[in-house]
């Protein structure tokens, strides 16, 4: 699986490539706690720690200082 992470934390907007069937799996290969990870998607879809997926997945970190996402339609 293609691991791709975005935002701004240290190794955050880099890609790497992992052997893994589930995010956690990825996340724990690559070493990330799972406190820094706020959303995992793949492609538009917003997926589980432990759900089987194929590549390539997307994680984003919390937003950098707290604050609200908003989602417009």
């Amino acid at each position: 699986m293609e691991v791709l992470l975005y935002g701004d934390l240290r190794r955050f907007g880099e890609r790497f490539q992992v052997e893994a069937r589930t995010p956690r799996e990825a996340l724990e290969k690559l070493g990330i706690p799972l406190e820094e990870v706020w959303l995992l998607a793949v492609g538009d879809k917003a997926v589980g720690l432990d759900e089987e997926v194929e590549g390539p997945l997307e994680v984003y970190p919390p937003i950098a200082g707290g604050g609200i996402l908003e989602v417009l339609p």
